[in-house]
This record gives structure tokens, C-alpha cells and sequence, in this order.
């Protein structure tokens, strides 16, 4: 079980650097935000499914919305993009969803600063 761990971790890590590559260099829909950032990528236990987390970098509610409808309509060719790049017996199914921690962060940071308890 420990193993496991940390193979998981070690795919995860691996699935994110090459989807950034993926999403920056092979999509080519100028509907998609080139400056997406992939923040996290979520295995499940048995590697059949992905969740990939994705900030987007100032754009409005419904391009966001867009933009992570092409990428999970775009997910099987991703994938199959994926499973050339890497070398895994199975390839995740791969899920997008926006990461929106930065912007929770900093709303929080603006509290803060508002009631004086950071300066």
C-alpha cells in the first residue's frame, strides 16, 4: 500500500507536466486560453480516472466555461496524446475542472487587509 502511494504521486506528477504540454503545443482551438495553468491532477486508486485541475488567467465566467467544455469534449484525443507520451498500461480517463484557490485566496487576503489583521 505504501508503494502505491507513491506511485500514484509519481504518475500524477507526470500526467500534469505532459497535458501542459499538450493543452500549450497539439490543441489548437483558439477557443482555448493559451495561458492555462495546470495546477493539480487528481488519480483515482486503480489509475482509471484523472481529475485535472486547470486556472485559467483573466477571463470572464463564460470563456471559462467554454474553455473547459472543448477541453473535456477534447479529452479522448488528449488522452490518446497522453498515452503516446507515456508508458502506462492504463491510460486515465481524464476529467477538467477549474481550480479556483487562487482567486478563494486571495479574497481572503483582501479580508484580511480590509480588517487590518495583515498589513
Amino acid at each position: 500500500m505504501y508503494k502505491n502511494f507513491y506511485k500514484s504521486d509519481r504518475i500524477s506528477k507526470e500526467i500534469k507536466k505532459k497535458i501542459s504540454y499538450i493543452i500549450q503545443q497539439n490543441i489548437n482551438d483558439p477557443r482555448i486560453n493559451k495561458f492555462s495553468t495546470v495546477l493539480d491532477v487528481v488519480i483515482s486508486k486503480d489509475c482509471s480516472y484523472a481529475k485535472i485541475f486547470i486556472s485559467f488567467y483573466n477571463e470572464n465566467e463564460n470563456l471559462i466555461k467554454n474553455s473547459l467544455k472543448i477541453l473535456n469534449n477534447a479529452s479522448s484525443y488528449i488522452r490518446f496524446l497522453l498515452g503516446k507520451k507515456l508508458n502506462l498500461r492504463i491510460i486515465p480517463k481524464l476529467i477538467f475542472l477549474r481550480d479556483c484557490s487562487f482567486l478563494e485566496g486571495e479574497k481572503i487576503s483582501n479580508l484580511l487587509k480590509k480588517n487590518k489583521i495583515i498589513s
